[in-house]
Order: structure tokens, then C-alpha cells, then sequence
């Protein structure tokens, strides 16, 4: 089948979205804050003005953001070329994909299992003739790496990850459900959140994917990575989200939390438990909660 679904379906989505809305709701309540509608990064605000951004889940997507957004940003615009990789046309991209992809079926149909795993990219090309799908992809590999490069620099990767995660100066604090079964959270102090995870963490990018049946190259994915009993660990995956003419040419920001939050545990000690919330770092000094 050609068009292999990579994103959750519309139902798991929704669900997502309702279960970060009670987590929402719950916070505010123990904070006699409130929380704010709309897209924007902060989710609930104290009776101080201060703004929140509450994750739970295995994986949070910290943005979808369009290439109008993308352009539009202060850091994140490191992004745009990687955007621009890809035909401004979603039918131009879908035609050559699907020539592409359907070139390999049959190739694999025809030959076998073992033929088309060690057909080369280069036979490819040589077959189907010019290809912005194929295309594409090998401009994106080329962007991934140089901005690699660029994001170890640890001030543009503090910079990105800021703009990234807080939307440069909308959100003060980061809220943490580690346990959908207890109503447990954490509160962690921007600058904390920042220094701990630029500090600890290093870009890389994505190694060819196995899909037989796919174009597979390197760096469709840029990744933000640490240490974890001496090997490397994503922390971090950026992608181009390219499943329809309606998520065309879009940037997606996944971090894993259980991740996340052990950098955080572990580099950032000073704790202070109120009833259901733990407050950690800076944020000790700066809230006042209860």
C-alpha cells in the first residue's frame, strides 16, 4: 500500500487532546488558577499572571507548527530550508511519491524479497527518471546535517529549544503529569528547563529507514539526543509532516517525556511538595502557589 499511515488516526488525536485538557483543568484547580484556550503555548494561568505549559503522556508533541510559522520565527526558522526541500505543491509531491513507491512494488513483485532489499537508491533513479519525491528527500538530508552542525552551538540550540518549548517569553513554567494514575505533577522553572536540557543534550539525525518499498535515506529526521548508560538516546525528534494536501509542508516537534523529566529529576534537586505538587530549582524561589 502507498500511502502508509506515519501520524495517529483523527480518533487518537482527539483523545490526546481530551486527556492534556482534564490534566489542564486538574492543575488549575489545585492552583486556584484557569485555564486559557486557543493554541498558544500556555495552558493555565496562576492568580500572579504566571503561564504554564502542562505535558503528560509518553510523547509530547510540542508543535505543529505551518511553513508560514516557521518562516515567521525568531529560531525556529533554522527549519524553513528543510520546509522548502519539498514541492510547494502537494499533488506534485503525491504524483512523484506515488511513482516512486509504486516502481518498487512492482520491482519487488517481480524479483522478490531479497532483490529489492539490496536495490540502490542509484537504480532507482536511473529508472524512473527525474523525481521531486526522490529529490526531496536527498535536499533534506543535505539541510539536516548542516543543521546539525549549527545546533551545536549550545547558545542557538538554548535559543531553539526556548522558542520550541516556550514560545521565546510567553511561558514561565513547565508542568509535568509523570502518572496518569495518580494526580501527581511537576513544576519545573524555565531557565532550569533550559540549561539542564541544552546542556545535556546534542543534535544528530535519523539513519536510513528499512521500508523496502520506500526511498530510504538518511537525516529525514533531526534529532536531539543524551547519554543513557553510555549510549546515545533521542530525546527529541523533528520531522516534515507531509500525510496530505492538509498537513503539507508542516514542521512536527516530538519529545519523549519519561526522558525528559529524568534529565530534569536528576539535574535539578531543590524540591518543594505541596499536597499533589512538587515544585523543583528556581521555581521554589519565584512561585507562589498556596
Amino acid at each position: 500500500m502507498i500511502n502508509r499511515r506515519r501520524s495517529p488516526s483523527s480518533e487518537i488525536s482527539r483523545d490526546k487532546k481530551l486527556s492534556g485538557h482534564r490534566n489542564e483543568v486538574i492543575f488549575a484547580e489545585m492552583i486556584n488558577g484557569k485555564v486559557l484556550k486557543g493554541t498558544q503555548k500556555g495552558d493555565v494561568k496562576d492568580q500572579q499572571e504566571n503561564l504554564y505549559s502542562v505535558k503528560s503522556g509518553k510523547k509530547w508533541q510540542i508543535f505543529l507548527y505551518s511553513y508560514t510559522r516557521i518562516k515567521s520565527s525568531k529560531y525556529l526558522k533554522l527549519l524553513q530550508p528543510s520546509l522548502e526541500a519539498f514541492p510547494i505543491e502537494y499533488d506534485t509531491y503525491l504524483k512523484d511519491r506515488t511513482k516512486c513507491i509504486s516502481f518498487k512494488e512492482t520491482y519487488k513483485e517481480e524479483n522478490g524479497d531479497k532483490a529489492i532489499k539490496i536495490l540502490t537508491n542509484e537504480e532507482v533513479k536511473d529508472a524512473i527518471g527525474e523525481n521531486t519525491y526522490i529529490l526531496a528527500k536527498e535536499k533534506l538530508r543535505t539541510i539536516s546535517i548542516a543543521n546539525t552542525k549549527k545546533l551545536n552551538d549550545k547558545r542557538i540550540l538554548k535559543n531553539f529549544y526556548n522558542e520550541a518549548i516556550f514560545n521565546n517569553d510567553e511561558v514561565e513554567y513547565l508542568v509535568i503529569r509523570v502518572d496518569s494514575e495518580n494526580e501527581n505533577f511537576l513544576v519545573f522553572h524555565k531557565d532550569d528547563v533550559l540549561e539542564t536540557i541544552s546542556d545535556l543534550t546534542y543534535p544528530s539525525y535519523s539513519r536510513a529507514g528499512r521500508v523496502p518499498i520506500d526511498y530510504n535515506v538518511e537525516g529525514q529526521k533531526t534529532l536531539l539526543c543524551y547519554e543513557l548508560n553510555g549510549r546515545s538516546k533521542n530525546i527529541v525528534e523533528i520531522e516534515i509532516r507531509n500525510d496530505s494536501a492538509t498537513h503539507y509542508r508542516q514542521v512536527r516537534f516530538n519529545m519523549y517525556s519519561k526522558d525528559t523529566y529524568a534529565i530534569l529529576l536528576k539535574n535539578i534537586p531543590d524540591k518543594k511538595i505541596h499536597k499533589n505538587i512538587t515544585i523543583f530549582g528556581k521555581a521554589v524561589e519565584t512561585l507562589q502557589l498556596y
